[in-house]
């Protein structure tokens, strides 16, 4: 098992359904409230600075040979400055992937069982994401390719909507009535997020550069995915709708109808939990990486359990979705700080090792 590698394929569909979280049922209203009329198009303005983004992430698997972003991050920078670094980003990875199950829980609770705890509901999804996690990054690729099977059995759907799609909905005005563009900047982009957890996977990779495009192949999925569903809902609905609904995509799953299965749309919010096991599974997996490097002597299932745990706990403060997500607001900068400041810090390792060896 130490010797294999995952397929290029396999990191592009990863990186797809971890970007592809809750968030989707969220986006068109996101992008409608802070973009206005004909929001949409932000989608595509936003794959210029992700490409580039990613575009220094693998400049540095270029750069450093194929070594791991820790080996590549203690080459050149002091272990006392990592460290407090490793813990905030630890610590932030962990909050997103709890974060993650938890508005996705809280949401399941409001739809089919209201009685019940959304911490207990997260409890559950928690032990089926350590039981996943627990089999590495390997068998989380693999299941992963099942998973976005059953997503995409979701696809034809939006086809069914097409009847009701009115592009008078549309608007012939771009960005009016649009609001604070740069937080709406900034929440876009962190839909987003996910691409940057390829900076965990330089040692597990298969040899050489090719795989490298399947991160942008990954990215582009979700592009193309969030363009649909927007696009879809600004027609079906329309923008001064789309402010007021909470989940769009869930109101519009609501008006289908299908003689053998009632209420649609929480059939198919249950099959996204596959999503959610990957988001959150790679966000713990990625988090857990990072507090094993801090402490190599603690098998690294154990720091896996003593994080989870830790969020668990740390789960039971947000109260509501309105709070899990002015949380997630705040967590879209770490993320940034993990997709944009690492990859630079690596670079600069990289730049401190070669001065090194000149000087030798």
């Amino acid at each position: 098992m130490s010797h294999e590698k995952l397929h290029r394929f396999q990191i592009a569909l990863l990186i797809f359904n971890t970007q592809t979280g809750v968030v989707l049922f969220i986006l068109p209203r996101t992008v409608a409230t802070y973009f206005g009329t004909n929001g949409w198009i932000a989608l595509i303005f936003m794959f210029l600075p992700i490409t580039l983004n990613i575009l220094l992430i693998t400049s540095v698997y270029r750069l450093g040979r194929g070594a791991s972003i820790f080996a590549i991050l203690k080459s050149g920078i002091p272990r006392f400055l990592l460290f407090p670094i490793y813990l905030v980003m630890g610590s932030g990875l962990a909050m997103v992937g709890c974060l993650v199950i938890k508005q996705y829980v809280m949401i399941y609770q409001l739809l089919i069982f209201p009685q019940t705890p959304d911490i207990v509901l997260k409890l559950v999804v928690d032990i089926i994401v350590f039981l996943l996690v627990t089999k590495g990054i390997y068998n989380i690729s693999k299941a992963n390719v099942f998973f976005v099977a059953l997503l995409i059995t979701m696809v034809p759907l939006s086809f069914i909507f097409m009847k009701d799609f009115d592009i008078t909905r549309m608007s012939s005005f771009f960005f009016k009535e649009g609001k604070d563009f740069g937080q709406g900047f900034i929440k876009v982009y962190g839909s987003f997020m996910g691409y940057e957890l390829s900076l965990f996977l330089f040692p597990y990779a298969e040899k050489g550069k090719k795989w490298l495009k399947y991160i942008h192949l990954g990215n582009s999925m979700t592009v193309l995915v969030y363009l649909l569903v927007t696009v879809i809902c600004y027609g079906f609905f329309n923008y001064k709708e789309l402010v007021h609904l909470s989940f769009p995509l869930l109101d519009m799953f609501g008006y289908l109808y299908f003689p053998f299965v009632e209420r649609v749309q929480n059939f198919l919010y249950s099959l996204f939990l596959v999503s959610i096991l990957i988001t959150g599974g790679m966000y713990y997996w990625s988090s857990q990486a990072v507090f094993t490097e801090l402490i190599p002597r603690l098998p690294w299932k154990w720091v896996l359990f003593f994080v989870m745990a830790s969020t668990f706990i740390v789960a039971f403060i947000p109260k509501s979705l309105i709070e899990v997500e002015d949380w997630f607001n705040v967590l879209i900068y770490l993320q940034l700080g993990v997709a944009i400041v690492i990859p630079l810090l690596a670079l600069l390792a990289l730049l401190i090792q070669k001065g090194r060896k000149r000087h030798a």
